[in-house]
């Protein structure tokens, strides 16, 4: 219900901003008693039909002209807000009040604006704000505007297909527009402001949602409004565009944060598989069941963010595991190497002893055989002695 009634409120405030900004906009009715004088034929020449005017490729038309609510004098500007659409490019200014000698009703009376120098892009919609400044600009001796003129984008050039389909006048610059442009659109962005605040504050993913849709919906007012071209609209536009990649970025470390909870024990397991491998010493078997170990748990990280690859925290998780992979490759690649070396010192103690067992047992022999080798000549010497006696 909430959702809805933002969504409602949204598109009730988007239509009072886009159809009428401001209540001192005088409306000029598009319909035959409001076309002005013109080089083209009058009313004869242009397509009237529910309230829009058309100046039809077909029909050949260089200039139409609207009357204003009311005439404006030399040096007062006025705001002209224009909606439509036209396959080509256009010039909007002011005419004087009176035929002239030289221009007879089409005397120019205000600075030109062209549609294509401000932002409008042939064939489309547009919604524009022109300010205009009476002027005699044809220096024709007039003294006020009493039209507003629409003609092709040069001189001798017509308009194509060119629809006007709202046109308002409000008396004052463009600043004095603008600024009331920036106070219709402010509860928007007050709404944005405040999805930010409900989605910092909401107790699960859905309430986050819901402030997510209601940012959103803020946003797309602002779009609508920032077609006028005001840049305060366009830096509100903005903001309300930060709130909402902020609300995203709050779900989206909410997601994060559930696969990371799943991921949990598979981080514990790489943890402890460190800590096994780094004390196995030189039992080989201990380091590689640690090594064996951690690779599974990495291949349940890798595939989490590889369905999650925008998740900062599984991402970094994933560059631990896989770190810490390498360290026990480099432990396992240690025990190998201590046991290597210790069955090697095992080996020359062997063949050490082994050694110093064959030279003990040489000497003992030699010290026997040099003992009989004395007994016997003791004994040939008293066989010996025996005879002289």
């Amino acid at each position: 219900m909430k959702k809805l009634f933002a969504v409602i409120l949204a598109l009730a405030l988007s239509l009072a901003l886009c159809v009428n900004v401001f209540a001192d906009e005088a409306e000029i009715v598009l319909d035959a008693d409001h076309v002005g004088a013109s080089s083209a034929g009058g009313v004869d020449v242009l397509t009237i039909a529910d309230g829009t005017i058309t100046a039809t490729e077909e029909a050949a038309v260089p200039l139409f002209a609207l009357v204003l609510p009311e005439k404006v004098k030399i040096g007062e500007t006025v705001t002209v807000h224009i909606k439509g659409t036209s396959d080509g490019d256009f010039r909007v200014w002011l005419l004087g009040d009176s035929d002239t000698e030289e221009k007879g009703v089409e005397a120019t009376f205000s600075n030109q604006w062209k549609a294509s120098e401000n932002g409008f892009v042939a064939p489309g919609e547009f919604e524009k704000y022109i300010q205009l400044v009476a002027e005699d600009f044809d220096a024709q001796g007039g003294t006020e505007a009493d039209r507003i003129a629409f003609k092709g984008p040069s001189y001798g050039v017509n308009l194509t297909n060119l629809t006007l389909t709202y046109v308002g006048i409000v008396t004052g610059d463009m600043d004095a527009v603008e600024g009331s442009a920036a106070e219709e659109a402010q509860p928007f962005l007050d709404a944005a402001n405040a999805a930010l605040v409900a989605a910092k504050s909401a107790s699960d993913k859905a309430g986050m949602e819901a402030a997510l849709a209601d940012a959103e919906s803020a946003v797309a007012s602002l779009e609508e409004a920032s077609a006028l071209g005001f840049p305060t609209i366009t830096a509100m536009l903005d903001e309300a565009k930060k709130v909402v990649s902020d609300i995203n970025a709050l779900i989206s470390a909410a997601d994060s944060g559930d696969v990371m909870a799943t991921l949990q024990s598979d981080i514990d397991a790489v943890t402890a598989a460190v800590a096994a491998s780094a004390s196995a010493g030189e039992d080989v078997d201990a380091a590689q069941k640690a090594l064996d170990d951690a690779k599974a748990a990495l291949t349940n990280i890798e595939n989490a963010a590889k369905a999650n690859p925008s998740y900062s925290d599984v991402t970094a998780a994933l560059k631990d595991a896989r770190a810490a992979v390498k360290e026990i490759e480099t432990n396992v690649a240690a025990a190998q190497a201590a046991k290597a070396a210790a069955e090697e010192a095992a080996r020359i103690a062997e063949e050490e002893a082994a050694a110093k067992k064959k030279t003990t047992t040489t000497v003992v022999i030699a010290v026997v055989v040099v003992l009989v080798v004395i007994a016997v000549i003791a004994a040939v010497l008293v066989a010996m002695k025996k005879k002289k006696k």
